[in-house]
């Protein structure tokens, strides 16, 4: 396992709990790399030197921009028998003049101190030739109940809508939380409405589900909302965006 962030964490115990050995942990932070091999029994080092190249599988858990970088790093030391794969949304997969032969990309935001159950969550792969492919989607079935071949374009757009269903909403969680903690209001008031919010889209169609003064046409409520946040202006330049792209949704296309 090269890397011992968020994303490494969670692979690494995933794969000791279905009984597979993790030979190695590497991160360029000793402590990071300590913690992570002391925690799922494997030796740890910081030099990437010290690389072991008997293994079946190296995964690359790691920055975007360090990938190509650290692969051709690996594959000067373990020659080209090792398949060295990465667990990026991202970065492409196959640049096999780095070394790269593959994707192991779980399809999830992940925070070291949240338990996550992988059963749960798709496990995107590919690889260079059908006999690594066949052998990621055996390790992959291992620790997720929901495991497919993807390509590269394929991979880059779910990056993308995820970075908009994960990344941008929990911006907006944050601008929420900002708003009522400066009227000394509790966050914890939203969260219901936070949970229902997500559990619809398990049942009915995101456009189908919207709500809201802009959904309604309430044009007295948003121009209200906006005169609050007028000392906010990115704020309030965001709820004017949102507010016209879903009029523009809501509003149904003319009759010929």
């Amino acid at each position: 396992m090269i890397g011992a962030g968020n994303v490494a964490w969670h692979l690494s115990h995933a794969l000791k709990n279905a009984s597979l050995e993790i030979v190695q942990v590497f991160s360029r932070r000793m402590n990071k790399a300590k913690e992570l091999g002391l925690a799922i029994e494997a030796p740890f080092f910081s030099e990437i030197k010290k690389i072991n190249p008997n293994t079946d599988l190296i995964i690359l858990a790691i920055h975007d921009d360090a990938i190509h970088k650290v692969a051709h790093q690996i594959r000067e030391i373990v020659g080209w028998e090792t398949p060295i794969v990465h667990t990026s949304g991202a970065t492409p997969s196959l640049d096999t003049s780095e070394g790269l032969e593959g994707i192991f990309y779980p399809l999830q935001t992940f925070s070291k101190n949240k338990a996550i159950d992988l059963h749960e969550v798709p496990m995107c792969i590919r690889g260079s030739s059908t006999k690594l492919e066949k052998e990621l989607i055996e390790l992959g079935e291992k620790i997720s109940d929901h495991v497919t071949i993807i390509s590269d374009h394929e991979r880059a757009v779910l990056h993308v809508a995820a970075v908009f269903v994960n990344n941008f909403t929990n911006h907006l969680y944050s601008i929420g939380r900002d708003i009522v903690n400066e009227e000394n209001l509790d966050f914890n008031l939203l969260h219901p409405l936070i949970k229902e919010t997500v559990d619809k889209l398990k049942f009915s169609d995101p456009k189908e589900a919207q709500t809201g003064p802009a959904k309604r046409g309430d044009e007295e409520t948003i121009k209200r909302h906006l005169d609050y946040l007028n000392d906010k202006k990115q704020w309030q330049n965001l709820y004017s965006l949102f507010s016209t792209l879903i009029l523009k949704q809501t509003k149904k296309p003319k009759e010929n």
